[in-house]
């Protein structure tokens, strides 16, 4: 830092972000630099570095670009609640980490007295560890997430139904079937069935896990789940939400 302040390059750098989201920022008036050289090149104050620590923050609590503008620029915005939002994010993480690790202790357990583990129940443990690793998923999504992925990963029936419904929808899709063909659509309301009696289908839910599965297909390819797969699906899960709004079907 200099006497006057950080460059943006600078500050991209010690933050952890790059040059282009802090345009960005500085675009939308989330974070405009308190001051400018000669040679208008931004600079950032102790000020910016605390309100850019803010917004980080918030991002890493779910809020979107839009939602922490209002929310900063509420003239009542108390930066101690925020905190404590972080702290009881950072509890909830700790205590979903540690029931995961007790997870891996009885899978262990399983293993030293000769027994043989379901192989769907080893995977879904290390998926949701990588997830509780994600910053795409809050800490109360991935507690309910291991919770329902752990169940399910114990109920063979529901595992089979996953699997043969997702062939299903491969084949429709590869012999040439359209997301809004009757076939697909009838199978679509059954995967919406499971979802929801699984309470997948929430809508905060569904935006974390596209992001999250954009950034690692690999996840979803364990059940052959590929993106154009998924969105085949999407597309046939959207009329089938279409038509039941509109009283069709």
């Amino acid at each position: 830092m200099s006497e006057r302040g950080w460059t943006i390059g600078k500050l991209a750098k010690r933050a952890g972000l790059t040059v282009r989201a802090l345009h960005h920022y500085d675009r939308i008036g989330l974070l405009t630099p308190s001051q400018y050289t000669e040679g208008g090149h931004r600079l950032y104050s102790l000020d910016d570095l605390v309100k850019l620590q803010q917004i980080v923050s918030l991002k890493e609590l779910g809020f979107r670009l839009k939602e922490i503008k209002a929310i900063l620029d509420d003239p009542g915005y108390d930066p101690a609640e925020m905190l404590e939002l972080q702290l009881s994010r950072l509890d909830e993480q700790i205590r979903t980490l540690v029931g995961l690790r007790d997870k891996l202790r009885a899978l262990r357990g399983h293993f030293r007295a000769g027994k043989k583990a379901a192989g769907e129940q080893f995977l879904t443990v290390m998926r949701m560890m990588n997830m509780a690793r994600s910053p795409h998923f809050t800490a109360g999504q991935i507690h309910d997430l291991s919770e329902r992925y752990l169940a399910a990963g114990h109920d063979e029936d529901k595992q089979a139904e996953i699997r043969r419904m997702l062939d299903e929808f491969r084949s429709c899709r590869d012999t040439g079937k359209t997301p809004d063909d009757p076939g697909v659509l009838a199978l679509a309301r059954r995967w919406k069935e499971v979802m929801d009696a699984l309470d997948l289908a929430s809508p905060g839910l569904v935006r974390s896990a596209e992001r999250y599965y954009k950034e690692n297909p690999e996840d979803g390819l364990i059940y052959g789940l590929d993106r154009e797969l998924y969105l085949f699906i999407k597309k046939s899960l959207s009329r089938v939400v279409t038509d039941s709004s509109s009283g069709l079907s």
